[in-house]
């Protein structure tokens, strides 16, 4: 696993967890999962209360941090992943799974 672009910002983060007592272990893979979801969450509700664009961003970094803290604990490549997953969706036809709303 190369450190850079995504990567490198995933073990900035473990880094900042590490430090600050925040476990990373197996164990912590749902709440993990439940954080991120409340930071989305987060972000939604401040858009909803018409809170500034830079709150709702703010809410998202979480999410994002968040996220790079749980592939850093499963020991995932993120640069890769993402990589790969937009190398992906490249491929995919216009509006690929629109099934209403046009």
């Amino acid at each position: 696993m190369l450190d850079e672009g995504l990567n490198l910002k995933m073990r900035q983060v473990r880094e900042l967890a590490d430090a600050k007592g925040f476990s990373s272990q197996a164990e912590r893979v749902w709440e993990m999962l439940a954080l991120i979801h409340s930071e989305v969450s987060e972000a939604s509700d401040a858009y909803k209360k018409g809170e500034s664009v830079e709150k709702v961003g703010e809410e998202l970094t979480d999410a994002i941090i968040r996220i790079l803290h749980l592939l850093s604990a499963l020991d995932l490549d993120a640069e890769a992943l993402f990589q790969h997953k937009m190398q992906v969706n490249w491929s995919r036809p216009h509006r690929y799974g629109t099934v209403r709303g046009g």
